[in-house]
């Protein structure tokens, strides 16, 4: 999710970044957040994202996701309103979603921010 969106109402959905915003961030590290999907059933939610130089990321949504996902975008927005920078953010998921061992909490890297668009719809 590209931080430049403003929210109409609280209980929306966020829309999905446009493929400008995608094409233009290179490189990022990302986590997968799993959790309880909207069908219920245990999944990926989505990736938090950071730009390799730590100052922009956000949070892709997973699309079977949308409404939980959607309340991870809303708190990635309230941290940067309350004054936490994108690293920040990054550093705090990066930490509550790795300890539990499972291969999709790892930390990884993506060519782009587009590509990891694509890996989060696809999972």
């Amino acid at each position: 999710m590209v931080e430049t969106l403003i929210e109409l109402s609280p209980f929306s959905l966020v829309r999905s970044p446009t493929t400008s915003e995608l094409e233009t961030e290179g490189p990022v590290h990302y986590v997968v957040v799993p959790g309880r999907q909207d069908d219920g059933l245990w999944g990926p939610l989505g990736a938090v994202w950071l730009s390799e130089d730590g100052q922009r990321g956000g949070f892709l949504v997973h699309p079977w996701a949308l409404w939980e996902g959607s309340e991870f975008v809303r708190g990635y927005r309230s941290a940067l309103r309350r004054g936490w920078t994108p690293s920040r953010i990054y550093g705090y998921w990066r930490r509550e979603v790795r300890p539990r061992g499972s291969s999709m909490r790892e930390e990884r890297r993506s060519g782009s921010l587009s590509q990891l668009n694509d890996l989060v719809a696809a999972m």
